[in-house]
């Protein structure tokens, strides 16, 4: 499988890196221990796999990295809000 690094993202003070596992699914990468915290999926809805992180903030990272075009997701504006 072909992993995508989609771009660096940062929320409340931490930066994570956003790789694309395949379509619509993505991993959040720590890049301060480089530690996998979760993951999620934009399709068909938005879905949030936290691991090491509470489920909010695995949201928060999700919203932020679709607002700054860092995955293919095809808009959800309710998801945005």
């Amino acid at each position: 499988m072909e992993m995508i690094v989609k771009g660096m993202i940062q929320v409340a003070g931490t930066t994570y890196r956003i790789v694309r596992l395949r379509r619509c699914q993505y991993n959040v990468v720590r890049v301060l221990d480089d530690a996998v915290v979760g993951g999620f999926s934009s399709a068909p809805q938005i879905q949030v796999r936290p691991i090491s992180v509470d489920a909010a903030l695995m949201r928060e990272i999700a919203r932020v990295a679709v607002q700054g075009a860092k995955t293919s997701w095809v808009g959800r504006a309710a998801f945005l809000e």
